[in-house]
């Protein structure tokens, strides 16, 4: 009887704790054919941010998961990364990794043809830049994004 009831709370625990599937960020549609097939990953700028930046390798691209509309990132310390659109008065804004992020960090999803977008106010797209960084474009910025391209962020495993 002992062995059944310790089943049975396997079973519940083991359908109580979802498996997230993990994946890579991979960029498409530019019509610069050396900003497409760039993978996404960071690069700290501090103890708690990143900014997102572009890797041409899968070796040293991010893991993310999509998890109630959050992006986080699987970083090797544990700690609650997420991807955070930090809106600045500049059009071209950048993208941001951070530690539990207060702004920025919700309403994402996968639109039907597979692009990671997000519901934010002001939300105009992806950019892929000369620069290796992503930005999107803030539709209530000023200004240009001169060397970048508008390019789709699709998920890749």
């Amino acid at each position: 009887m002992k062995f059944f009831a310790t089943l049975a709370l396997l079973a519940a625990t083991a359908t109580a704790s979802p498996v997230t599937k993990t994946f890579n960020l991979l960029t498409s549609g530019a019509s610069n054919s050396s900003l497409n097939g760039l993978y996404l990953t960071t690069k700290s700028t501090g103890p708690l941010n990143s900014l997102a930046i572009f890797t041409s390798g899968v070796s040293d691209a991010a893991s993310f998961w999509l998890t109630n509309g959050t992006v986080r990132y699987k970083a090797e310390n544990g700690a609650p990364w997420s991807i955070a659109l930090v809106s600045e008065d500049e059009r071209k804004a950048p993208v941001e990794v951070s530690v539990s992020p207060t702004t920025g960090g919700t309403g994402f999803g996968f639109a039907s043809d597979g692009d990671l977008e997000t519901s934010i106010d002001h939300w105009g797209g992806w950019l892929a830049c000369t620069d290796s960084t992503l930005y999107y474009i803030n539709t209530a910025g000023t200004g240009t994004y001169e060397g970048c391209e508008i390019v789709e962020l699709k998920p890749s495993s």
